[in-house]
């Protein structure tokens, strides 16, 4: 069993440990920042960059932009924990009091808990005021704000961890202009590394890792449920602002609509608006709009669709053809031989819209049924027709 005495980091590590994606097993409160990153305790700084952008890319909230909510979530709070650990493990300071309290000592403000004279003897060397020997230092605006020593609030990562990467990788991008490292595989930098091409556009609602201190351009783009469905290339003439010689005031972007993508689907072009200096530019942002459609009504990954029968049919029965979403055209045929309700439906599977995040999926068909009956009184001899068809049953 750790007693108090034990530094924070060793009780830490026999109550938990860090699984390969570098989150916390067990019932541990703290994470290993070391073992987050995965490097060892005196990884150089070289060694902690790359191991940063490694995890930082892998979780990139823009990666998980196809995946399910929860999923998104997870990543987003990985992300933001390797935004963390670099963040402590970079600065000389915060990982001098990281290596010496642990995340516990280190968010503290100093040494964990112990009794007031271990306290106070702890606390005896760092100066007449008593305070910690690393004092006050504010971390950059992208990371944590440390305060030690004299009952200060300690560390906290109160950054945006998608401005820290964008901060990380610009600050990567100098190093290579100025000693010849290549940070990203490849020339196209950021988005390719991300995004496995260098096209310039991604998708999804998450946030931006490039200018985020600029505003960006939103455009509606209006879909119809056949794009939505099928898929289709749009190309959009855009006009903007230029301040670098060469760079044309108007240029036609192509934007892909992929089969399953949804209303709110957003598709980011990087630097194609308005330069607020030269080099330096708006993102587009194209976001899908869904028009209305005459006959299915979208829910999710599933279709909706209504069929009207009169009061005949729906007793005796009846056949309908639905016309598919499909470019060429396809008929769906229902044959209904059993009585059919307001409150009937039928679930075709595999009928609905293309599961974008898993190519060769796709949702539902629904199909309720309405009942036109009758608006005026029946004739005493469709009546007759009627009760004879219908005969009293015996608890009637």
């Amino acid at each position: 069993m750790a007693t108090d005495s034990e530094p924070a980091s060793k009780r830490r590590k026999a109550s938990s440990s860090a699984t390969e994606d570098g989150t916390m097993g067990g019932g541990g409160s703290y994470t290993n920042y070391y073992e987050a990153l995965g490097v060892d305790k005196d990884a150089a700084d070289d060694e902690l960059r790359r191991a940063y952008k490694k995890m930082a890319v892998k979780w990139h909230p823009d990666k998980q932009a196809s995946k399910a909510e929860s999923e998104r979530k997870e990543a987003e709070e990985k992300f933001k924990k390797m935004a963390e650990a670099y963040d402590v493990l970079s600065d000389p300071e915060k990982r001098g009091v990281y290596d010496r309290y642990g995340e516990e000592g280190l968010k503290a403000g100093g040494p964990p808990d112990r009794d007031d004279d271990q306290g106070a003897a702890a606390g005896s060397g760092a100066g007449a005021s008593g305070g910690h020997p690393y004092g006050t230092r504010p971390s950059p605006g992208y990371g944590g704000s440390t305060t030690y020593g004299g009952g200060g609030a300690g560390y906290a990562y109160a950054g945006d961890p998608s401005e820290f990467f964008a901060h990380f990788t610009r600050a990567s991008n100098q190093r290579q202009r100025s000693h010849g490292e290549t940070p990203f595989d490849g020339p196209g930098g950021l988005e390719e590394m991300l995004f496995g091409g260098s096209s310039g556009a991604h998708h999804g609602g998450s946030k931006r890792h490039r200018r985020s201190h600029l505003p960006e351009r939103c455009v509606s783009l209006s879909c119809t449920l056949e794009d939505l469905y099928r898929g289709r290339t749009r190309k959009l003439k855009i006009t903007r602002k230029s301040l670098t010689a060469g760079r044309p005031t108007e240029k036609v972007l192509e934007v892909p609509i992929r089969p399953g993508f949804k209303a709110g689907t957003r598709i980011t072009y990087s630097g194609e608006g308005d330069e607020a200096e030269p080099g330096l530019a708006e993102d587009i942002v194209f976001v899908v709009r869904e028009v209305k459609h005459p006959r299915f009504v979208r829910e999710g990954d599933d279709l909706h669709y209504e069929v009207r029968v009169s009061l005949g049919e729906a007793l005796c029965g009846f056949t309908h053809d639905i016309i598919m979403l499909d470019e060429r055209e396809r008929i769906k045929r229902l044959r209904k031989r059993a009585p059919v309700s307001n409150i009937t439906t039928q679930v075709i599977e595999g009928e609905g819209m293309p599961v974008s995040r898993r190519p060769g999926e796709r949702g539902d068909l629904i199909v309720s049924f309405v009942v036109d009956f009758p608006e005026g009184e029946l004739t005493e001899e469709q009546k007759g027709h009627i009760r004879a068809a219908f005969p009293k049953t015996a608890s009637g």
